[in-house]
């Protein structure tokens, strides 16, 4: 009987009208508007090429065999991976080599060389990171230094927002029922 009722109620309303198509896109809207805000964190979270930042202002950065005035130039021929070096020569005269995660003060070097075999002091990055900006601008791991020690908080974060998506369903389901 509630079959025929329903069958009675389209027949009057109309089969697949405006008001089926008006539901139909505020559902689909809906949908869409949720999709990208959960793939929105694959855009947010990109690592670009990074170093180490040295303790001064670069007078000259070289790599393998390149040679530029500014640090941000080199970081744009890093390829994803890569395990090299930079050298840089600071404007007070110290050699530095910048990899990823650490700075290394070389001793005893009065010249700008890529490879160097002298005694070498290696030292945490606590001044930061510099990034290649050339492609993103900004992004979250940018912003706070998501890379070395840090990374696993950017690795976290779209776990989370599945969570509270999970528990916002378990939840909200529960008191739409009630």
């Amino acid at each position: 009987m509630g079959v025929l009722n329903l069958e009675l109620i389209f027949d009057h309303m109309g089969h697949f009208g405006r008001l089926q198509i008006f539901l139909y896109f505020i559902c689909a809207y809906q949908n869409v508007s949720c999709g990208i805000h959960y793939v929105s964190t694959i855009f947010m979270l990109i690592t670009p090429e990074y170093t180490c930042k040295p303790p001064g202002e670069v007078k000259r950065a070289v790599f393998q065999n390149v040679s530029h005035w500014r640090l941000e130039e080199i970081l744009t021929l890093l390829s994803p991976g890569q395990k090299d070096h930079i050298s840089v020569e600071l404007q007070d005269g110290e050699i530095w080599e910048l990899t990823r995660c650490s700075r290394i003060w070389r001793e005893n070097t009065s010249h700008l060389d890529y490879e160097y075999d002298g005694y070498e002091h290696n030292i945490s990055c606590s001044d930061g990171y510099v990034y290649d900006r050339s492609k993103w601008e900004n992004t979250a791991v940018t912003m706070w230094d998501l890379v070395c020690d840090q990374k696993w908080y950017a690795d976290m974060i779209q776990p989370f927002i599945m969570l509270g998506v999970l528990l916002g369903a378990i939840i909200f389901a529960y008191l739409s029922d009630r």
